[in-house]
């Protein structure tokens, strides 16, 4: 390029010159001279910035043959709606495990003639699982992308100190606060789209608390409420910190800020059958002994 310029300016020049000193003499010839050097220069530098672009830009990566990748180059340009979707994703699917665990039916007695197989193996329930699936994608995907990325500016770095005041502040502040916002919403959700397996545990809740008064605390949510966040909420706090501790130590010194959310989704799949378990399979086998 800079060798097909550099002529082309040196006549133009001289061109220009030419018109000065003989102005009497073809002052149209000199105006054509230049109208063909121009054009010249014009398409060298065309062909090259064509040439700068079409080098430049690469084919996105597919999500079938880099599937890493791609989950990466949405990160960058959705950070957001990638976590999200991913979180419900997630979600969802640890609240089908555990209602595949709980409604296998080899896990019952086949000589207890009470356990037949229409008692045993329940029907799926497909309105709790949405449920935890918009939870995560509503709730926990923004909530957990705000705080560790505040937690990542605020306190910078990967020493021991530093993943020391990371987790306290996580899971000494964050955790139970978080807890027992995300069991209040999922109760919430469960009178605003009732099922019959959680109209049945809450009624046999309310037979043992209220007796007579059955009727009007089965629709009283604040009561709903209250007293899953004092029977649910403190085990699920202990049993949660057995489990995120280490695992919130690992990704605070090792995982980059980009896949924190990712890496705590996959902690999240266990952590989220074991609350689809507590808030119904567990609530229900305590309040039938």
């Amino acid at each position: 390029m800079a060798t097909t310029t550099f002529p082309c300016l040196l006549r133009y020049q001289q061109c220009h010159l030419s018109l000065q000193k003989f102005p009497s003499k073809g002052t149209q010839w000199g105006l054509q001279r230049c109208k063909i050097i121009r054009p010249s220069r014009r398409l060298t530098l065309s062909t090259s910035k064509s040439t700068s672009t079409t080098s430049s830009s690469a084919p996105p990566p597919s999500p079938f043959q880099n599937p890493l990748q791609w989950y990466a180059l949405k990160l960058d340009t959705h950070p957001l709606l990638t976590k999200g979707i991913t979180s419900g994703i997630i979600a969802g699917s640890g609240d089908i495990l555990c209602q595949h665990l709980s409604n296998n039916p080899k896990s019952s007695d086949p000589t207890d003639e009470n356990d037949s197989p229409t008692n045993t193996h329940q029907t799926f329930n497909w309105k709790r699982t949405l449920r935890f699936t918009a939870l995560g994608s509503f709730l926990i995907a923004p909530t957990v992308h705000i705080w560790y990325g505040a937690l990542m500016t605020r306190i910078p770095g990967t020493s021991a100190s530093v993943v020391a005041k990371r987790l306290f502040f996580d899971q000494g502040c964050f955790a139970p606060v978080f807890t027992s916002v995300f069991i209040s919403c999922l109760t919430v959700l469960e009178h605003l789209f009732p099922d019959g397996i959680a109209s049945d545990i809450h009624e046999t809740r309310q037979k043992h608390e209220c007796g007579n008064n059955q009727k009007e605390e089965n629709s009283d949510l604040a009561k709903h409420v209250q007293n899953r966040l004092v029977n649910d909420v403190p085990d699920a706090i202990l049993v949660g910190w057995s489990m995120w501790v280490p695992s919130m130590a690992f990704m605070f010194a090792f995982v980059s800020s980009k896949y924190q959310v990712l890496f705590s989704n996959g902690v999240g799949f266990v952590w989220n059958a074991y609350l689809s378990w507590r808030t119904h399979e567990g609530e229900e086998r305590n309040y039938d002994h």
